[in-house]
């Protein structure tokens, strides 16, 4: 009899496991959120956010044993910073005050932390970046160093920036070149170094004027090797040629389009539009290569409980992998966000509901 109430109950549970597995198969109607919004031909299009694991998608089984066992501790921010992806799902944040930083495996709906059970190797990781082999190079601001990472996430060696930079935030890798630009905040100025670190130069001083910073915070680099900063403080970006040689600035601050209020993070996609992160503005704002003004997305909110597709409070890093996936750190919303440039092949797979997306 004992034997049979078992078997019973094991039947019931696979019977549960299945139903929740077909119910998982079967994604719910999506809305799709858009910059500029229908009519116009969008350009930009929210895929998600993510503040835990628990925001990641779920197989029946997952479902069944949550709700058997209750859900894991959520993995959650503490106070993400900067951000990097490799292209094929997987997602790394800074969070400097968690010592740590958090990977989300996008491919397999997972997330787990690197960095907090290395001895606390980290103080204060702000900035990140990959190279073309898929390590990774993490900008500790406390620590002063680089440390670097292979693409398993174990640690193969580390740059020590003490003698020549202040505070390293944002950093930069030149693949072409194998370099890293350094952004020295405190320092106000951009050291650049070889993969080594060795010190190759440095430009910029503290000021207004060209060539100049206050607070520079993070950097990109355009295809033909120009180094683009974001000067924080001085609420502008300013472009420089592979010898650190000023070529131009844009952005002035102001609360209209195309100006700022704090720039924080920086990056270019694959066509090499500029894309600024406002983070006292609570929006990112995307320009051309000549500073020519395109297109403003987001705007502030702050709710525990909605998803708010593009709504900051204080956004900080952003990053563009390969196929012009753009990842958005909403820092006092402790979460990143996903957006997605329409480029010609993601329209090609991914058609607008109503009316066809021009192509630039």
């Amino acid at each position: 009899m004992k034997e049979f109430c078992w078997r019973t109950k094991i039947v019931a549970m696979l019977i549960m496991v299945g139903l929740l597995a077909g119910c998982a198969g079967t994604p719910p109607m999506k809305h799709r959120f858009y910059w500029p919004p229908l009519p116009d031909d969008p350009k930009i299009e929210w895929l998600g956010a993510y503040r835990s694991q628990h925001d990641l998608p779920k197989t029946g089984s997952q479902l069944f044993f949550e709700g058997v066992f209750g859900k894991d501790d959520p993995i959650a921010f503490n106070r993400p910073s900067g951000i990097a992806a490799d292209g094929e799902g997987l997602v790394y944040v800074c969070d400097p005050l968690n010592h740590a930083i958090v990977v989300y495996d996008l491919k397999n709906n997972k997330v787990h932390i690197f960095g907090k059970n290395l001895e606390q190797l980290f103080q204060e990781p702000m900035g990140i970046d990959i190279d073309v082999a898929g390590n990774i190079y993490v900008a500790d601001a406390d620590a002063k160093k680089i440390f670097i990472f292979n693409k398993d996430e174990k640690p193969v060696g580390n740059i020590d920036l003490a003698a020549f930079v202040t505070r390293p935030i944002g950093i930069a890798i030149d693949k072409e070149r194998k370099r890293i630009i350094v952004c020295d905040s405190q320092g106000h100025k951009i050291e650049v170094i070889d993969l080594a670190g060795k010190q190759l130069f440095s430009f910029g001083k503290r000021g207004g004027e060209e060539g100049e910073f206050n607070v520079p915070a993070w950097a990109t680099i355009l295809k033909d090797g120009t180094i683009v900063v974001a000067d924080s403080l001085n609420t502008r970006v300013q472009l420089f040629d592979p010898t650190g040689k000023f070529i131009r600035k844009f952005g002035t601050r102001g609360d209209n389009p195309g100006e700022f209020q704090m720039i924080k993070g920086i990056a270019r996609d694959t066509e090499d539009h500029i894309y600024a992160v406002d983070g006292k503005g609570n929006t990112f704002s995307i320009f051309s290569p000549k500073g020519e003004y395109l297109l403003t997305v987001g705007g502030a909110f702050t709710s525990e409980q909605k998803i708010a597709p593009g709504g900051f409070l204080l956004p900080m890093g952003i990053f563009i992998d390969k196929n012009n996936t753009i990842y958005v750190v909403d820092q006092m919303n402790y979460r990143f966000q996903m957006f997605q440039y329409m480029d010609e092949r993601y329209l090609k797979n991914h058609p607008v509901e109503t009316g066809a997306a021009s192509k630039e």
